[in-house]
């Protein structure tokens, strides 16, 4: 069993009854993604709604995240990200090389292609390597990424496993400019988040500048949070619980990242405000607040950070 996750998919887990499961799409399907289905991937535009269904349920299949219920992987994260238009994409023009890590179904690499980065530096690597086909079937573009750009590793994995993994063997140590990890790093707790923090930045290239970016839940009080059913019992049966970020212990457990590495970095990270922003907007932060929260507190906010080697 994979480290990521240290048991089987918990019991009722894939019930569609759970309250993030969502059976009608309402405003998930915002201007950006009805725009990159019908015009990236073509679908018509009177079968684009059957067609997000049979998706989700397939990925529901493969793993019963909460956000694949709620149809997160039309959401383009990294595009929200202020760094995204006058930093990223860029840069990505330019021919810099980009690794999504915890890509789901490629939501972000597809935008990107679609806002004009060349293809052939994208990549992503999930922990489910159904995951690549059922992208390539979510947005019909096999002929635009090639195969090749996907990696099936457990970043979380016992150490000889993830060193001889695809990451560091066909991507290698040093080699990736940006790395994005939208919505990826507060599924751990402390512990594992600073495992994840060390491995990601040996990925990362050696070039001052190089970046690591996403967005992810954080919280005005930071600390361990337990877990509610489904997913409260790790495989040992013990409780299990994640960390959540505020600013500053943000800063600091990328501090302490970087000096188990050795690697000199400047670490930024702002929490939302508690006001309502447009959602979708991808000029700026999207501030806005999650008014259904299934699993989360009323303490939780977005957390939105950028980590420059320096």
């Amino acid at each position: 069993m994979a480290k990521m996750l240290d048991g089987p998919v918990p019991g009722g887990a894939r019930s569609v009854s759970w309250p993030w499961y969502h059976h009608v799409l309402t405003n998930e399907l915002t201007p950006d993604a009805k725009n990159l289905l019908t015009t990236y991937s073509n679908v018509p535009p009177a079968e684009l709604e059957a067609h997000i269904y049979s998706i989700r349920d397939k990925a529901w299949g493969i793993f019963p995240w909460p956000c694949v219920g709620e149809f997160w992987f039309l959401s383009f994260g990294l595009a929200k990200h202020p760094l995204y238009r006058n930093m990223v994409l860029p840069r990505l023009k330019l021919g810099q090389t980009l690794l999504d890590v915890g890509a789901c179904l490629g939501q972000d690499l597809r935008k990107c292609i679609f806002d004009g980065a060349p293809p052939d530096k994208l990549y992503a690597s999930d922990l489910f390597p159904e995951y690549e086909n059922l992208a390539y079937d979510l947005w019909r573009d096999q002929d635009r990424l090639s195969p090749g750009h996907f990696f099936t590793d457990d970043i979380l994995a016992d150490n000889q496993i993830f060193t001889s993994g695809p990451l560091m063997t066909q991507l290698g140590p040093g080699q990736v400019d940006i790395i994005t990890i939208t919505m990826f790093l507060h599924l751990f707790n402390y512990e594992n988040q600073l495992k994840t923090a060390t491995r990601i930045l040996r990925l990362l290239s050696h070039k001052p500048g190089s970046i690591i970016l996403g967005s992810q839940a954080g919280s005005i009080d930071f600390g361990e949070q337990t877990l509610k059913p489904p997913f409260h019992r790790s495989g040992d049966g013990s409780r299990r619980t994640v960390f959540r970020h505020n600013p500053e212990s943000f800063e600091t457990l990328w501090r302490e990242a970087g000096q188990v590495t050795g690697v000199p970095l400047k670490v930024s990270a702002v929490l939302q405000k508690p006001t309502d922003f447009l959602f979708g907007a991808d000029s700026s932060f999207d501030f806005s607040v999650k008014k259904r929260r299934y699993l989360t507190r009323s303490e939780t906010r977005r957390l939105y950070f950028s980590i420059m080697r320096t």
